[in-house]
């Protein structure tokens, strides 16, 4: 503030000198006055137009030449404190928008502005006090009953907000506003049944208004009087029986008293109305997919519930996304995709829903799926990186090595990002390997840890293959050792270790991490068959046996 001040004198002094023929004494006279008004009237009409033009700076300047030229120009000062809010200058700010206030006779534009900088720079009592003048100088303006309550509430004077409020219901009567924030403000005080009652009120005073109604109930939620809920909720329904909102809260009531039963059966009328939003729809069935695999009568919950939306929404992607969510969950992935390509019917310019139909090829293990899939995409979205690398790994699992190196190399055209380029160079990296150019494979990992030293993918990735190939060991330890430190736990990395251990014909401790890989993640077959090939190099013919029993039974599933 005190800058302020210094600048605004600097100004003064600086027109002073260049303006001799303006005078600030009280005997100027009427000639002098009228250039001086002439003066100021040419600048600050400039700033303005400078402000339109978003020159901020020059108008600020010229705001400042104003205000020396007309000390008293509250309109100038009302300018000023909202250029230097724009520009974050908090104290500037405050200082032009106090002055404004104090300069002029009131004025609903400065006290507003004052107010809400109040507000914003975290001085609630400050603003709330400017909000409660202006109530007491327009009473018949909402917006200042409900700014005061509000700046009350924020500075935890809950007293003084319920006060501002009730002054509205007296001007006003009863209506939304005063009573949903009374019952608010109520809460906050754990005054539950204060805040009841003005939710009655509320709901007694537009008996036909359903909306009232479910603030009622929600009320008589918050206060635990769940059987007043229920009865409120039935009321809604009574008048509207299409209240999808209704129902599903009426579900919620029931599921938390345990009747699962009467939960499912309002669940299942709320999906059939859309006053109810699919994002709601699709979030309160999201947690059956949590326990449908274990528990068949939650999957045919989670089946009916999807059959109601595909009715509700039949141009809608969702509900058919949902479908084939359920179906791979449930590891029909035939039908995952079949529910995926009928998305895609409905909106084809969803990247999202081309991404999960190539993730379902991939569970599939159909390549030329993939492939075919990939390349649509691609069609479509030429920029989107990751269809380069998944078409990359498409064409080397056809053993079309050079044809994947192309490709990627077509997308590292595009990449911007480093990750997408990491995978693209991975893939290369991949493609290279197949060709038994561990060379070229072995540059591109170095290359890639050159921009990317702790990626503990590529860190893996390049210790396996090295262990693999059963070459540069002691290179291999040191990236793996790293990629452990990254992520200790990662089964994974646990596994490329236990392979480094087997090239250095360490079986004993290969062996053993092979343990702790299963125990983490007993469902990947791999580890079962690289326990199987050590056994077989150790010429224990029964454990091989054994793991192989294990391999065998993940090749039915």
């Amino acid at each position: 503030m005190i800058k302020t001040v210094h600048i605004t004198l600097a100004l003064f002094l600086l027109a002073a000198v260049g303006c001799k023929s303006i005078s600030f004494s009280t005997q100027t006279s009427s000639e002098n006055g009228y250039k001086q008004k002439e003066a100021f009237e040419t600048v600050y009409y400039e700033a303005n137009k400078q402000k339109v033009l978003n020159n901020k700076e020059n108008a600020l300047r010229l705001y400042h030449e104003a205000i020396v030229l007309d000390p008293k120009s509250h309109a100038t000062m009302y300018q000023l404190a909202k250029l230097y809010h724009q520009a974050n200058k908090s104290n500037e700010a405050l200082y032009w928008a106090e002055k404004s206030v104090l300069q002029s006779p009131y004025n609903h534009w400065y006290s507003g502005q004052l107010g809400q900088f109040y507000s914003k720079y975290g001085k609630y009592t400050e603003s709330a006090n400017v909000f409660a003048q202006m109530v007491n100088k327009e009473p018949d303006e909402k917006q200042n009953y409900t700014e005061a309550a509000g700046q009350y509430f924020n500075a935890k004077n809950y007293n003084q907000s319920v006060i501002y409020l009730k002054k509205m219901q007296e001007r006003f009567g009863i209506e939304p506003e005063s009573s949903t924030r009374l019952e608010y403000v109520y809460s906050a005080m754990g005054k539950s049944e204060l805040a009841v009652l003005e939710m009655e009120k509320l709901a007694e005073h537009f008996p036909n208004d359903i909306q009232y109604k479910g603030y009622l109930s929600e009320a008589y939620q918050n206060a635990g009087k769940t059987e007043k809920a229920i009865e409120t909720l039935n009321d809604i329904l009574r008048i509207d029986p299409t209240s999808g909102k209704a129902y599903y809260a009426l579900s919620k009531l029931y599921h938390d008293m345990l009747n699962e039963k009467l939960a499912f059966a309002n669940l299942k009328e709320a999906f059939k109305h859309q006053d109810l939003d699919l994002v709601q729809k699709l979030q309160a069935i999201s947690t059956y997919f949590l326990v449908i695999k274990t528990d068949s009568s939650k999957l045919l919950e989670a089946t009916e519930l999807s059959d109601i939306l595909l009715n509700t929404y039949p141009n809608a992607p969702e509900p058919l996304i949902l479908k084939s969510d359920i179906e791979g969950t449930m590891g029909n992935f035939t039908l995952a995709r079949e529910y995926s390509l009928k998305a895609l019917d409905k909106d084809r310019s969803d990247y999202k829903l081309w991404s999960k139909l190539i993730s379902i090829d991939e569970r599939i293990g159909n390549t030329a799926l993939q492939l075919e899939d990939a390349k649509k995409a691609l069609d479509l979205f030429p920029n989107v990186t990751r269809l380069y690398a998944q078409i990359g790994y498409a064409l080397i699992n056809e053993q079309e090595y050079y044809q994947a190196l192309s490709i990627t190399e077509e997308g590292l055209e595009i990449a911007l990002d480093k990750n997408e380029k990491i995978d693209l160079l991975l893939c290369q990296s991949s493609a290279y390997q197949k060709l038994n150019n561990h060379g070229k494979s072995d540059q591109i990992f170095d290359n890639i840890l050159s921009i990317s030293p702790y990626n503990s993918v590529v860190l893996n990735n390049y210790a396996y293959s090295l262990a693999n190939r059963k070459e540069k060991l002691v290179k291999a330890d040191s990236l793996i050792e790293l990629a452990l430190k990254l992520e200790p736990k990662n089964p994974f990395f646990l596994d490329t270790k236990a392979w480094i251990f087997f090239a250095k014909k360490e079986y004993p401790s290969a062996l053993k991490l092979l343990d702790q890989c299963m125990e983490i993640d007993s469902a990947n077959p791999e580890y079962y068959r690289h326990a199987k090939e050590i056994f077989l190099e150790m010429g224990n013919q029964t454990m091989a046996n054994e793991m192989q029993s294990k391999i065998d039974l993940f090749n039915v599933k």
